[in-house]
């Protein structure tokens, strides 16, 4: 599947999706499951795959909204705090950013774009410049350390981890980068333990779901930048 140009594309997506968005919104509201009533709106809408993926993306049932909102913290309040980042959800969306893809503002609160992620491994060969960028915001915010979690099932995870050391290393950073191949439990268990009060920088909501402090670095970045996100309201 081809990625659509921004530029070109985007004013006539979100125009698509607004209808079919407020649909399923309503719907949820009811209570419904959300996978089955994205479904069946999509189905009436004849929305394409990609299209489906976006909603699947932004739009999140009430009870989620506010749960999620309540544990997202300022980008100014990570000074001397330890972080745990979700590797390649913070690079890959970063490297989103870099590239101009369209980044979306979801009902949670938190930002993410919609690039089709089956060929995850392949976008991970080239998140040098995300890499750099997400570095050069923790100089300025000054965490006590930060510690990415990779998944191993991605091709060249050891190496890219030994690359994040380097980094870290040459900027004066404290931290470390880890391969896992149990990343999102990792995630979740290190960060809902109340004792060790780390903060977990990550989009994925089923991680945010279980962890008590997240970090949308996205969304810091874009805030910096004068990035404005994607609305589907």
């Amino acid at each position: 599947m081809q990625e659509r140009s921004p530029a070109f594309s985007e004013p006539a997506l979100k125009e698509r999706l607004l209808k079919p968005a407020r649909d399923i919104r309503s719907i949820l509201r009811w209570g419904y499951p959300k996978f089955a009533t994205i479904r069946f709106v999509a189905d009436h809408s004849q929305l394409s795959v990609e299209e489906r993926h976006i909603l699947t993306r932004v739009i999140m049932p009430p009870d989620k909204v506010v749960s999620r909102v309540k544990k997202k913290i300022a980008c100014d309040g990570i000074r001397d705090r330890d972080l745990l980042l979700d590797g390649y959800n913070v690079l890959l969306s970063v490297d989103s950013l870099l590239k101009n893809k369209p980044m979306w503002f979801c009902d949670d609160g938190y930002i993410r774009d919609t690039r089709y992620y089956f060929s995850k491994a392949k976008q991970a060969e080239d998140i040098g410049e995300a890499l750099d960028l997400v570095l050069e915001f923790f100089s300025e915010a000054r965490p006590k350390s930060v510690t990415f979690l990779l998944d191993t099932q991605i091709s060249r995870s050891g190496e890219l981890a030994g690359f994040i050391r380097r980094k870290l290393k040459e900027q004066g950073i404290q931290g470390d980068a880890h391969t896992s191949k149990t990343a999102d439990f990792d995630l979740k268990t290190e960060g809902g333990k109340p004792e060790k009060q780390l903060v977990v920088a990550t989009s994925d909501g089923i991680v945010i779901d279980s962890v008590l402090q997240v970090l949308d670095i996205p969304a810091c970045l874009m805030e910096k930048r004068g990035v404005k996100p994607v609305r589907l309201f």
